[in-house]
């Protein structure tokens, strides 16, 4: 870790491409760890709920009040 460290500090663009090379992986990783949970989160729901909801049909649009 150390050595990293040294490395990103060795210069001025050692610097900024070493700190967008880390920000581009952790973007990745939290954006990744926020879609699992979402996703989790999702299908307790509807495990517990059951899809679709009454005022919904199977593709999720809104039903119409008028018999068609």
């Amino acid at each position: 870790m150390i050595e990293i460290l040294k490395f990103a500090c060795s210069g001025f663009f050692t610097f900024i491409g070493t700190w967008m090379l880390i920000s581009v992986i952790l973007y990745f990783v939290i954006n990744g760890i926020i879609k699992i949970l979402s996703r989790f989160l999702r299908l307790l729901m509807i495990l517990f709920r059951g899809w679709p909801p009454e005022h919904l049909d199977a593709d999720g649009d809104w039903k119409s009040l008028k018999p068609e």
